[in-house]
């Protein structure tokens, strides 16, 4: 495979050996390819431990940091003119490599290249009804091509892409000073493909670019990453209003009707809830997954929007407040500091 310039491909990680080692194994599996940076995010011996047995990875101690500016001090180490976002939960099938050097190279005038996802073989029930839910557009919405295959190979918008399958032109960002907006809780790569779309960047979906991604296995994981899904949504339409989805509002604003109907009006809440049920209820039954596993789809999709909207709302006041107190850096913020240590 050829990357005019180079390719990196930057992965942070913290407190996932297993998947992380997984997911490494993926990448090497075809022999000796493009340059691979781990970032550990903060103190993780066991990650450390899965590097020292990978001696063609570069890996780096970072200290604790938000993800924004842990991938931003990755960037600057890297040598590839490509970045290829990767999350230590993914694995990527053979020739996906040569898949993305083939992609950029039919399309010289594009900045930005991803693909979609699939369940991974053998995943238990909880994983399982995860992807359907995601995968449903009752649950992900205008997203859902984010959380499920791609078929064929097409220009998109910026909504369409996600972080842990992302590959951007570093020369594209670089001539536009553009880089991920630090102290977000999640959601950095849409409020950077927002910026490279208003820039003028092209972005190609691709089948070929489709990648294998775990997902969370039991309800207490799922309902903290949705939270921080939300909690990084309110926080970047927050810092770029004219560029959020007016389908990421739906939740927090159903959340806050209900609430004022369980006071005000429990006849239409209770009416509410039956029609949101029956709507749960055929989405799961339409899902693509076995029938023994949409039960619990359709009981995960309100834990999905409930703690979805949950997150906006409180990362909607956390912004405001933090606004409004004029603090430089933002009291959720976990960066500790610069890095540690320089890449072996």
């Amino acid at each position: 495979m050829e990357f005019e310039g180079g390719l990196s491909v930057i992965i942070i990680t913290r407190g996932r050996p297993a998947l992380l080692r997984a997911c490494l194994e993926s990448i090497l599996a075809g022999g000796p390819g493009p340059e691979i940076m781990v970032g550990v995010n903060g103190a993780d011996p066991a990650s450390a431990e899965v590097l020292a047995s990978f001696p063609a990875v570069t890996a780096i101690a970072l200290p604790r940091m938000c993800r924004g500016e842990a991938r931003n001090a990755l960037a600057a180490l890297a040598r590839g003119r490509w970045f290829c976002f990767l999350d230590d939960d993914t694995q990527v099938p053979p020739g996906y490599f040569e898949r993305l050097a083939a992609a950029i190279k039919a399309n010289p005038a594009a900045a930005v290249f991803g693909g979609g996802q699939s369940l991974a073989a053998g995943a238990g029930a909880f994983e399982s009804a995860v992807y359907a839910l995601l995968s449903s557009p009752w649950g992900g919405g205008p997203f859902t091509e984010r959380f499920s295959p791609v078929a064929g190979s097409r220009s998109s918008g910026p909504e369409k892409f996600i972080l842990c399958n992302l590959t951007l032109d570093r020369e594209f960002l670089r001539a536009r000073g553009l880089a991920f907006e630090g102290h977000l809780t999640s959601a950095e790569e849409n409020l950077l493909l927002n910026r490279m779309a208003r820039a003028g960047a092209r972005m190609v979906l691709s089948g070929g670019l489709n990648i294998v991604h775990r997902r969370r296995a039991g309800l207490a994981a799922f309902a903290r990453q949705v939270f921080s899904s939300g909690r990084g949504r309110a926080q970047i339409t927050l810092l770029s209003p004219r560029a959020f989805s007016a389908f990421t509002l739906l939740p927090p604003a159903a959340l806050l009707l209900a609430a004022w109907a369980a006071f005000s009006a429990p006849g239409l809440l209770g009416r509410g809830a039956a029609v949101y049920s029956a709507a749960s209820l055929a989405a799961a039954a339409f899902s693509g997954t076995r029938p023994e596993f949409k039960p619990a789809v359709f009981a995960l999709f309100p834990a999905l929007h409930i703690f979805y909207a949950a997150g906006w709302l409180f990362g909607a006041l956390e912004g405001l407040f933090e606004k409004a107190a004029g603090r430089s850096k933002p009291g959720r913020c976990c960066c500790e500091g610069k890095l540690l240590e320089p890449p072996r």
